[in-house]
């Protein structure tokens, strides 16, 4: 009987198998007999596996090197440019792919087949400063070859499968070692804030100028104050919440706030008790899975593998928490898809911006690396328990909304930048040596509620105007205080960086060689501005030296002025020594992404002239389309040219979808006069009817004073600071049409001395004022010579004037001084505050001195005081109609008799049904003298 394991090598048929676990598993055993058998040789000499590169190798290189290589790699593997650029061409632009066919191509030329490819690849990355990659090209386990000859049997396959595919997890040390890294990291680059928001070396201590922004939780249709100290005590039927998504505008702080989170958590704060923090910009690292990122955190020398990372954060959700800055910066829409295995999922893609990358090449892919993709964290197929923070911008957050399922993962909070006191305490830690200039800055600041409502609350503007206020002269200061657009304030800001850079190399003011020096500046930036409006279209908002290379002199003009800004990404510590101190391309931005917005608009206004073809198309197909995430952009467009102010807005005053505010806002930007005449003409006929309150903008305010629309009511329900005070005033005295204001709320000085001084061009016939405080007791004089001055105001409405002591006294002793020039008719007086008697004399007299007061309602409760006086100048007083709906005490009823027996012209009486016994009493006793007709 022969043994079952023979020596006698016998062949078989064997069915062809995919790369399944059982397919694997049947060779792992056939190869161990034969081992066993003697038959297989343990080494059996040199191979081609390890000396060869795989295919998936190739691809993960091309993922891993950033586009600024692409040349120096193609060079090094001996391609031409022109061959270079021809196969960047035919990949349209995606690096990523054209690498790929680089290496493929590279791969397919290398003579005689059995040389060392894994070798001599690793030696040309190196050579152009690649050492990191080249030293994982050698160290890294090769994946077997689908194309070459029979792999070598490599120990590591010696083993059961199941072990090979097992992770060693961390050791208690190396996750505290990670730990260290990454607080060396965010301490070393997060945590440092600008003190010129344009300049990369101007950086200040983190505490040295943080401070804290306003935060609003939303709570089902209200937003509620959040403050900073409890955000990681919020709860959502009982626990923190797992997906947080934090939405504030551009430059609101959002940056900031994840940096605010990694310096509390380095300090032992607030978040200490996650063992690890991750933040992740992800215009950085939208290509790029968890544990990639995390990786590239660490410091060289630390053994932590990706593998080790992944499976710890994925081990322990708990213990990590994951904060994505910037997914407006991500390209692509969220969207649900199938996996590739046809498996229907619930995956969220974030589709790159290059279009021919895959959704995994773009997140991670999960079934090659084991690793997690950033898509998949942010949609809750993975990681669903650990807790994450996404920042972006509000259109963005309208994606996650959208989605019902999604949306109820994720709990909502706004950023909503400085606070008034908050702006302050930054201003002077901007200015710590000299309080008079922060000061100065404060008050310019506040008294200019247009630039306070647009920039105050955004730390990246308040830094540029703390610059500004620190290096312009008086007579520019004054100019800055008469902006209102966006488009002047940045056009300023653009002439302030201009002129800053080029004096430093011309010194005497308007010389021909500053001029010449400022044109030539502007020429520079023409190609800047092209790119910017690319950059736009393609949602990049980083960009490589290549980009620049037709134009490398404009390139370095924009950085120095600092239009355009150039520094290492947040620097990776596991990078080759060679390399960190070698020439490396860096990426190169812009400071904010409306300074990007800025500059395209420059470049689409151009286009208008050189090829209206292509300026139609993008206006109408792309940006009119998503006007929402455009607005600035058309801002800045429409204000470059009064032509092309009127061709958008004609088109978009042909939209179906017509949202006037935005449209008034885009004519306002404009400041064209025609453009303002057209939107009157075209739109806002259909608006007679205006509301104010605290939904609506100073911009938007100043945009439909600016317009000065048909509207027949206007209604103002809202503090107003001074520019908006005086727009609103503006508009009172101006609009023809505008026959009725109701007044709600806190007005600057200014609109009391506007209406003042333009009242008697005012058309308005009804007058409400509910609540209005007068600031000082000037405005309420001023308030008291409108009302005289109004020519055909015949309705006025007095509602809880808000008054101290003496400005009540002051303004009715005024009123009545002035009552004989004030030609209302009718006259209701709600809850009016009578502090002294000599208030009620006064406003008594006041009643009896107007000569054409005929309507008279006093729903309030009023002292015997004003009813005494009232009774004694009763037949002076001409009201023909009288409303009263409060109860008097029993011995103003006498007074209030008597008062009605002498009043002339009285044929109107309305009195409240509650009055006592002894009114009615007395009313009997008087009626004779009553010459009322309705009662």
């Amino acid at each position: 009987m022969s043994s079952p394991f023979s020596r006698e090598l016998h062949f078989c048929q064997v069915r062809r198998t995919s790369y399944t676990m059982d397919g694997f598993c049947l060779l792992y055993l056939l190869l161990i007999l034969l081992m066993r058998s003697g038959d297989v040789e343990t080494n059996p000499g040199p191979n081609t596996a390890e000396s060869t590169v795989s295919e998936m190798e190739f691809l993960k290189l091309a993922q891993d090197i950033a586009p600024s290589y692409y040349n120096a790699v193609g060079i090094s593997l001996g391609f031409s440019y022109a061959q270079l650029q021809a196969i960047l061409a035919e990949n349209l632009k995606n690096y990523t792919n054209a690498l790929l066919d680089v290496f493929m191509k590279w791969n397919v030329k290398q003579q005689p087949p059995h040389s060392n490819k894994r070798q001599l690849l690793a030696n040309k990355l190196r050579d152009i400063d690649l050492g990191s990659l080249s030293d994982g090209l050698l160290s890294g386990p090769p994946i077997p070859n689908i194309t070459g000859g029979p792999p070598r049997l490599l120990e590591s396959q010696t083993k059961p499968p199941s072990a090979e595919s097992q992770t060693k997890p961390l050791s208690p040390e190396l996750v505290e070692r990670c730990a260290k890294d990454f607080k060396f990291k965010y301490r070393s680059t997060v945590c440092k804030i600008r003190a010129d928001p344009l300049s990369p070396t101007s950086t200040v201590q983190f505490e040295d100028l943080h401070t804290n922004l306003v935060l609003l939780e939303e709570h089902g249709t209200e937003k509620r104050l959040l403050d900073y100290n409890d955000i990681l005590n919020l709860k959502v039927n009982g626990e923190f919440p797992k997906r947080i998504m934090v939405q504030g505008e551009a430059g609101a702080g959002k940056t900031t706030f994840c940096a605010k989170i990694a310096w509390d958590w380095i300090e032992g704060r607030h978040s200490s008790h996650f063992v690890w923090v991750l933040i992740v910009p992800l215009r950085e690292f939208k290509q790029h899975t968890i544990g990639q990122i995390a990786k590239s955190y660490l410091d060289k020398d630390n053994p932590a593998t990706v593998s080790q990372i992944t499976e710890y954060i994925r081990s322990n959700p708990d213990k990590v928490f994951i904060a994505f800055d910037g997914l407006d910066e991500v390209s692509g829409k969220i969207m649900k898809t199938e996996s590739s295995e046809s498996q229907h999922t619930d995956q969220m893609q974030l589709q790159p911006s290059q279009p021919s990358v895959t959704s995994s090449e773009a997140c991670g892919s999960s079934s090659e690396t084991d690793d997690i993709g950033l898509a998949d964290i942010l949609c809750s197929d993975q990681l669903a328990s650990c807790s994450v923070l996404v920042t972006t911008r509000p259109w963005r957050a309208v994606e996650i909304r959208s989605d019902g399922g999604l949306s109820k993962l994720y709990t909502f909070i706004h950023v909503e930048g400085f606070s008034r006191e908050n702006l302050s305490v930054y201003i002077h830690k901007y200015f710590p040596k000299n309080d008079d200039k922060a000061n100065q800055l404060i008050q310019f600041i506040s008294e200019n509620d247009v630039l306070y409502e647009n920039m105050a609350h955004y730390p990246i503007y308040v830094a540029m105007l703390c610059l500004m206020w620190k290096e312009l002269d008086k007579q520019k200061l004054k100019k800055m205080k008469s902006l209102k657009t966006f488009s002047q304030i940045f056009k300023e800001m653009i002439a302030f960086l201009k002129e800053h850079y080029a004096q430093k190399e011309v010194k005497k003011v308007g010389s021909p060689s500053l001029i010449a020096h400022l044109k030539k500046i502007d020429e520079d930036l023409v190609p800047i501005a092209k790119q910017a409006l690319n950059g736009l279209l393609e949602n990049t908002l980083i960009f490589s030296e290549d980009d620049f290379e037709i134009c490398p002199e404009s390139k370095d003009t924009a950085c120095r002025v600092g239009i355009l800004s150039q520094e290492e990404r947040i620097a990776t510590t596991n990078t080759d020594t060679h390399e960190r101190h070698s020439h490396v391309q860096l990426p190169v931005f812009f400071p904010h992404k409306l300074f990007q917005e800025y500059m395209a608009g420059v470049h689409l206004a151009s286009l208008y002239e050189s090829n209206r073809n292509e300026f139609n198309r993008l206006m109408e197909q792309v940006f009119l389309q998503r006007k929402e995430e455009f607005q600035y952009l058309l801002y800045f467009t429409v204000s470059q040219n009064k032509s092309i102010a009127t061709h958008v807005m004609q088109s978009m005053l042909r939209e179906v979808d017509r949202y006037i505010p935005f449209i008034v806002d885009v004519a306002f930007e404009s400041l064209d006069p025609d453009v303002a005449a057209l939107v009157k003409d075209r739109l806002l006929p259909e608006e007679t009817v205006l509301t104010m309150d605290i939904h609506m903008t100073a911009h938007t305010v100043a945009g439909y004073a600016f317009i000065g629309p048909y509207l027949v009511e206007l209604w103002i329900n809202r503090d107003c600071g001074p520019s908006m005070s005086l727009d609103v005033a503006e508009m009172i005295c101006s609009i023809p049409s505008l026959k009725k204001v109701f007044l709600h709320g806190a007005f600057h000085h200014c609109f009391f001395a506007t209406l003042a001084t333009k009242g008697k061009e005012s058309k308005v016939k009804t007058l409400e004022l509910n609540n209005v405080k007068c600031p000082t007791s000037a405005s309420s004089h001023h308030l008291l010579e409108a009302l005289c001055s109004m020519p055909n105001l015949s309705d006025l409405t007095l509602f809880e004037m808000d008054l101290d002591k003496k400005s009540n006294e002051d303004f009715y002793s005024s009123l009545k001084a002035n009552a004989s020039s004030i030609q209302v008719k009718t006259l209701e007086l709600h809850n009016v505050w009578f502090p002294t008697p000599a208030s009620s004399h006064h406003l008594v007299e006041t009643l009896c001195y107007m000569p054409n007061l005929t309507d008279l309602t006093l729903p309030m409760d009023l002292d015997e005081e004003f009813y005494c006086t009232l009774k004694a100048n009763a037949s002076s007083i001409q009201v023909k109609t009288f409303k009263l709906h409060a109860v008097p005490t029993p011995a103003s009823s006498h007074h209030l008799v008597e008062t009605l027996c002498y009043m002339p012209n009285l044929t109107d009486l309305t009195l409240p049904m509650d009055l006592d016994e002894e009114f009615y009493c007395t009313l009997k006793a008087n009626a004779s003298s009553i010459q009322v007709c309705v009662f």
